[in-house]
Parts: structure tokens; C-alpha cells; sequence
């Protein structure tokens, strides 16, 4: 399964529920049928690189984490405050300081499933990851590699016509020669027994002469 990347304005939406190779597709593209690949609650995932604006300011993509995208925010709202709910210590943060607390939480919890991975794979001799799979642990769980990256989900149209988003084409599959004549074998065989059943269920006087003819052509007499 490969995907790409396009422009959302090469897209054209399908209009009624349209199947292609058993495939459920969103629309077309230049005329090929394609799925979107989604995000969570239906978000279109952007290609890299996408700049994105939220209300704390403007943020490039710069990676995907849990059907999430992870944003590296590169300016920041100067008119943008964020009052915390604590009762005790109340403060407003600006959006540098929000997005540092967002920071923080991506780090905290990148932390907490490193953990969690190295509880279940360690080695019961060693209590180390073997290099397998520590390899596969930063992998999986990458640090953000920037003190503004984040991750974030948009609801609602977010991208601009222009803004490049994944698909995957859905292609028909050829036929071959031997997978041909069995389905026209099975087609005609099932057509078959529909006629039979028909005749079974009808007079022959009752049935016009050229349908007859027809049916006598196509399955013999």
C-alpha cells in the first residue's frame, strides 16, 4: 500500500458512495480514484511540511503520532493568552509559554511510553533492552526534537486549497487469462440457471418467439 502526496484543489470529492476494486474510495484525481488518508475524528492528514495557523500562532508539520499531527511552531500570537484553571496559583500564559506547557506534556508523556516499552521488553537477565529493540523504542517513541513542537488535532476545514494532503490510488487489479475464462465460465453458467428456472416456471407458448431465439442461441436448444 503506497500513498502520495497532492494538491487538496486536484481533489474532486465523489458526490454518492462509489466503490472501485471493492474499494470505498473518497474521489478522484486527475481522473484516478483515490482514498484520503485520514486522521482522527475524519482530520485529512497534510503532507510534511504543511503550514498550519492555530490561535497561538503559525506551525509547520513536521511529523504524525497517534492519528495526531506533531506541529513545530515557528511564530508565535503576541495577542494570544491562556488563563490556567488553577484555583490556588492563577496565571495567563502567552502563547511562548502555552506552547512551552505543550512541550512539556509531549515530553512527559514520550517518557511514560519509553517507560511502559522498556517494562515489557527488558531483558530478565540484563534488565536492559537489547539493541533490537531499543532501536525500535526510539523509533516508536521519538523525544520532540525542538522546544516548540507539539502535537495537535484540527477539526473542520483547516487547510487551504493549495495545501498538499496524502492519498493512496486505488488501482483495478488485471485479470489473467486463466482468471477471465473462470468468470465468464461462472457468468454464463449462472445466466444459465436463471433461463432454466424460467423456463421451469413458464409455458413455452407464453414466451414471445424472438426471446426464445435468443435464449436458444445463447444456451442451444
Amino acid at each position: 500500500m503506497s500513498y502520495k502526496t497532492v494538491s487538496l484543489s486536484s481533489f474532486t470529492p465523489v458526490s454518492t458512495p462509489t466503490i472501485v476494486d471493492n474499494t470505498l474510495i473518497d474521489g478522484f484525481v486527475d481522473g484516478r480514484p483515490v482514498v484520503i488518508r485520514k486522521m482522527r475524528d475524519g482530520m485529512m492528514m497534510p503532507a510534511i511540511g504543511t503550514i498550519v495557523t492555530m490561535p497561538y500562532g503559525t506551525g509547520i508539520v513536521s511529523g504524525y503520532r497517534d492519528d495526531m499531527l506533531v506541529v513545530d511552531v515557528v511564530e508565535f500570537n503576541e495577542s494570544f493568552e491562556f488563563e490556567t484553571k488553577d484555583i490556588e496559583n492563577p496565571d495567563i500564559l502567552d502563547a511562548s509559554e502555552y506552547v512551552d506547557s505543550l512541550n512539556r506534556c509531549y515530553r512527559r508523556s514520550v517518557e511514560s511510553f519509553r517507560s511502559d516499552f522498556q517494562r515489557l521488553y527488558k531483558s530478565e537477565i540484563t534488565g536492559n533492552l537489547s539493541e533490537r529493540n531499543e532501536q525500535r523504542m526510539w523509533s516508536a517513541f521519538p523525544m520532540p526534537s525542538t522546544d516548540t513542537e507539539i502535537v495537535i488535532a484540527f477539526t473542520g476545514d483547516y487547510l487551504a486549497p493549495t495545501d498538499h494532503i496524502v492519498v493512496r490510488e486505488v488501482t483495478k487489479q488485471r485479470e489473467t487469462p486463466s482468471e477471465r475464462r473462470a468468470r465468464i465460465k461462472a457468468e454464463q453458467a449462472h445466466a444459465k440457471r436463471l433461463a432454466d428456472a424460467m423456463l421451469d416456471d413458464a409455458d413455452e407458448t407464453d414466451i414471445p418467439e424472438d426471446v426464445m431465439a435468443e435464449i436458444a442461441d445463447a444456451f442451444g436448444e
